[in-house]
């Protein structure tokens, strides 16, 4: 932990000396983006270059300005259609200089760019000003500088400052304006006033192509013709550097000084220098590294502090701002599969061959000798790089090599090693790994050569470790996990296990061999395992798999000298940065530009140093400066730049770029439904990485999902139906970062047959019909009635009389019939009730004195004589006699249809009564005597009295109300 505290603040001292050196890198190529005259279709040469307060990109080009959002290129050309020779944005403002015409672009109330133009302003006697050069801003004041002319525009004015002679080009340094008279020399304007300051004659030789500020309130003065300058207020002096001598050959046309203190020059001659404020190149672009032309007439660094170029032919966009730059086929360097340095040489093994160069001289200053050139002899599939004591070997499909210097001297012609291994009891001997087993090397008089091939083992073996207890584990893709024991010597295979699924390890394959703090850890497709030696199968630490969870397949896995993990999974590359707590941060973000040029199943990574890591990758070797620190998590804002409404009518549209950046929804007006289709056009200014940029969007009362992510910056509804939208956009980087929702809603109205006055129209229209078809059916059907009213007062009339007559005698005779059959009737049913009662009353005093004499017969004979059981057995069948409900439901029914359904009227007034209380109630209506109900109820007179009071109890009578008179009542 102690050396992981010194090595983080050498880290610490290192990162912050970048930051204090500048940003730029001096190894490689950045990432480069040309823009073509026939993809922003404008003209070649674009003269000058800057941005508004939303991010856009403004050109002054030959054919007028040349906007650019991230995604779309717009001209917008000025009234005279001269050439844009200056550009300026202030805010979204954009002021503009060409021939004889100065202005500015606004958006208007439709939210379009239009130009607004000042001449209107200029006195009449200073129309003839020829082009305008440069556009200041100064104290609230904007200054247009042409040859002939300053003009300074403030409140609506512009005031007019003549040279004696013709201007030069004016620059701002300083907070000062300098500019030289080709008659007097150079002038500072300050106060509204022009002072000469210098007429030394180099201003008269040359035009003045930057004027950039140095410590100690010098100036660096770029010239056309004899490079750079210092001046101190006094004195003129060449600047003695590597950089003056570049500019001197190659004639300085722009200059500008970057935010991180270090200088671009742009050169007719040969494209783009940067320097340091010591005047040391580090690094040099033209058309040979990538650049579409060498001369370049402006430059510019945005808001990202990435580098743009207008050229004389196109436009380029330079991330110099990005820890990653490439040695790509600019350097003669194609694939790349290992890479190191040795001795001061950087050496990268590729699909053609290794290749070298003097570490020191891979700069990009242009020299010659930073061009890498082949080992003779090594032409072909370089798989591996390896020092040992000092000693650098080289794996390769021909064979073996030991590398010295420039050149290759071949150990083996075997065919294929992959890697290197030196046992530490054996000093003079080296294992290999090839296509076809193992070898070994022997050290003779200071010379590897081939000893010979190990025997019993014939497997491929690309990957080795050598555990503490000398077995040999090397990895087979298609086979599994191979762990060999070997001879003292090392030259014969004593046994080999192959460990698979039965030893804890998944089903699937690969495993791959990794070496974290010195031990094995293989990765596979389900985790991190390490063998345990004791119980002879593999498991899973807990520590590395917390470390990389939720990670998909590792392929590799390297650990730096500083404890840091890189690692390579089939998508991407990261780094498990290790952090003074012990705990790690996971990086991923500055490697999204290599992640599709990674080298699958190939990742190979070379950690030189702090500041030099380099990334084998298709498309050469990519190399990463981890102190370069940059923030990705800043995206920036979202723009939806129009909603065009289309439909039957006449299309119409909205612009809403021009609405404010922190105004996250705009309110449209309502949309007639002959205009229900939509396109929605909407970007992003990002510049790194634009066409990895995604959008994702959404159009709620449509559809509340949002949209799968994808690059078009378009999205078309149509035929919408009417009602309330909002329309909402999201972008995400390169880097994974997502940018703040945008949206903008509006409202479709219904078409008129489905408007709410259509609706009223409807209703009254049916209420209309209904109130008159009520009104005339009401008039006929009254009509009728009071015919047919009429004719049935007459009939009725006319029955009426005859109808009472007979009536009359038919009543008489029916009332007569009726009383007699009810008569007859009643006195039938009392009859039939009473015979039933006496004959239930009869039967039941039979039985029961039947019973009483069986009972007292029981009683005398002895209980085992056969004739008890038969006395017991009649007993039992008198007693179901006497309890036979059949009797009680005939009796019911005769009951009823005398006494009109009594029963249920007690129900209904005492819900509580049983049904033996119920069958009480009838008798006592029946004026039954206590001595008749007994047999009928198959009880003792006694136990008909106590029924009797119950009864009284449940229908709540006092005393002195008699219960029989009671119940005749109901």
């Amino acid at each position: 932990m102690k050396a992981f505290r010194v090595f983080f603040l050498v880290f610490l001292f290192v990162s912050l000396s970048g930051f204090s050196f500048g940003q730029i890198k001096d190894i490689g190529i950045p990432s480069i983006v040309n823009h073509t005259r026939s993809t922003y279709n404008a003209s070649t040469q674009n003269w000058s270059i800057t941005q508004s307060s939303k991010g856009f990109m403004y050109f002054g080009n030959n054919d007028g300005v040349l906007e650019f959002d991230g995604t779309n290129w717009t001209i917008f050309p000025v009234p005279n259609n001269s050439v844009i020779r200056s550009a300026l944005a202030i805010g979204d403002t954009i002021y503009i200089g060409a021939f004889e015409e100065l202005g500015y672009l606004a958006p208007n109330q439709e939210g379009r760019l239009s130009y607004h133009s000042l001449n209107h302003l200029i006195p009449r006697d200073y129309l003839g000003f020829d082009e305008i050069w440069g556009i200041y801003k100064y104290q609230g004041s904007i200054i247009f500088q042409s040859f002939n002319y300053i003009f300074v525009f403030s409140e609506n004015e512009i005031e007019v400052f003549e040279p004696e002679g013709t201007f030069s080009f004016m620059h701002f340094v300083n907070d000062r304006f300098y500019i030289v008279d080709n008659d007097i020399g150079l002038l500072l304007f300050q106060n509204d006033s022009l002072q000469l300051i210098s007429n030394h004659p180099v201003f008269f030789r040359n035009e003045i192509r930057c004027i950039l500020p140095l410590e100690n309130e010098n100036l660096l003065i770029g010239t056309s013709n004899e490079g750079l300058f210092i001046f101190n207020g006094k004195t003129l002096t060449p600047w003695n550097s590597e950089i003056n001598e570049y500019l001197k050959l190659n004639n300085l046309f722009s200059g500008i000084e970057l935010s991180d203190g270090n200088f671009a020059f742009g050169s007719i001659r040969n494209g783009l220098f940067i320097s340091n404020r010591q005047g040391i190149v580090l690094q040099h672009l033209n058309r040979y590294k990538g650049l579409q032309n060498n001369t370049i007439l402006s430059l510019f660094e945005d808001a990202r502090n990435n580098l743009w170029l207008g050229l004389d032919n196109g436009i380029d966009y330079i991330e110099i701002s990005s820890p990653l730059t490439s040695l790509n086929y600019n350097y003669n360097i194609e694939s790349a599969y290992s890479s190191i340095v040795h001795n001061d040489i950087l050496y990268i093994g590729t699909n053609q061959g290794l290749y070298a160069a003097e570490f020191s001289k891979v700069r990009g200053s242009g020299s010659p000798e930073e061009k890498f050139r082949l080992i003779k002899g090594t032409e072909g599939q370089v798989w591996n790089l390896q020092l040992i004591d000092n000693t650098l070997f080289c794996g390769h499909n021909s064979g073996c090599f030991q590398i010295e210097g420039f050149t290759a001297r071949q150990i083996s012609d075997i065919r294929g090693f992959w890697s290197f291994l030196k046992p530490p009891q054996l000093d003079n001997i080296i294992l290999a790994g090839t296509y076809t087993g193992l070898v070994r090397l022997t050290n003779i008089d200071g010379q590897w050569v081939f000893l010979d091939e190990v025997t019993g083992f014939k497997e491929s073996s690309r990957n080795m470790f050598l555990d503490r207890k000398n077995n040999l584990w090397i990895s087979h893709g298609y086979r599994g996990l191979f762990q060999l024991k070997l001879s003292e010597s090392f030259d014969e295979v004593t046994h080999a296990q192959l460990f698979t699924a039965r030893a804890g390890l998944p089903l699937d394959l690969p495993y791959n061999i990794q070496i974290i703090n010195n031990d094995m850890v293989v990765t596979t497709q389900t985790g991190l395992y390490q063998f345990d030696h004791e119980n002879q199968i593999f498991i899973k630490p807990e520590d590395l798999n917390r470390i990389f969870e939720a990670k998909e397949f590792i392929d590799k896995i390297h650990q730096d000298d500083n404890g840091n993990l890189w690692y390579f999974t089939n998508q991407y590359i990261g780094v498990m940065r290790l952090l003074e707590d012990g705990a790690y941060r996971d990086i991923t973000a500055p490697f999204s530009r290599i992640n599709e040029n990674l080298l699958p199943a190939f990742e190979n990574i070379y950690v030189h140093d702090a500041r030099n890591v380099f990334i084998g990758s298709q498309k050469g070797l990519t190399h990463y400066d981890p102190t370069i620190i940059k923030d990705y998590s800043l995206v920036e804002e979202v723009f939806i730049n129009e909603a065009a409404f289309y439909g039957t009518n006449e299309p119409f549209w909205f612009f809403l770029r021009a609405e404010k950046s922190n105004e996250a929804t705009k309110k449209l007006e309502s949309i007639p439904y002959s205009n229900n289709s939509v396109t929605f056009r909407f970007t992003i200014p990002v510049f790194e990485d634009s066409d990895k940029i995604l959008f994702s969007y959404r159009l709620k009362g449509f559809d509340d999902n949002w949209s799968a992510w994808d690059g078009i910056n378009f999205k078309e509804y149509t035929n919408l139906r009417e009602g309330n939208y909002t329309f909402e956009v999201k972008a995400i980087n390169a880097f994974g970062t997502e940018s703040r929702i945008k949206s903008v809603s509006f409202s479709i109205t219904p078409p008129f047959l489905r408007s709410r006055a259509a609706f009223i129209l409807y209703t009254l229209i049916i209420l209309l019909i209904i109130a008159g078809n009520f009104y005339f059916v009401r008039r006929r059907l009254l009509r009728i009635r009071q015919r047919e009213k009429f004719r049935h007062e007459k009939r009725m009339a006319q029955r009426e009389q005859i109808f009472k007559e007979k009536t009359a005698l038919s009543e008489k005779e029916i009332i007569q019939l009726r009383n007699e059959s009810l008569l007859s009737e009643m006195q039938h049913k009392n009859k039939e009730l009473a015979n039933t009662t006496l004959h239930l009353i009869h039967k039941n005093r039979t039985l029961t004195a039947l019973k009483n004499d069986l009972n007292k017969l029981l009683k005398n004979s002895p209980s085992e004589k056969p004739d008890a059981q038969v006395v017991n057995n009649l007993i039992k069948k008198i007693n179901k006699d006497l309890r036979n409900e059949k009797n009680w439901e005939v009796f019911n029914n005769y009951f009823d249809e005398v006494h009109q359904d009594f029963i249920k009227r007690v129900k209904e007034k005492h819900a509580n009564l049983t049904p033996k209380e119920l069958r009480l109630c009838a008798y006592l209506r029946m004026n039954i005597s206590t001595k008749e109900i007994a047999p009928l109820m198959n009880i003792s007179i006694r136990g008909v009295e106590i029924s009797r009071y119950r009864l009284r109890t449940k229908m709540n009578l006092d005393r002195n109300t008699n219960l029989t008179e009671y119940i005749m009542s109901l």
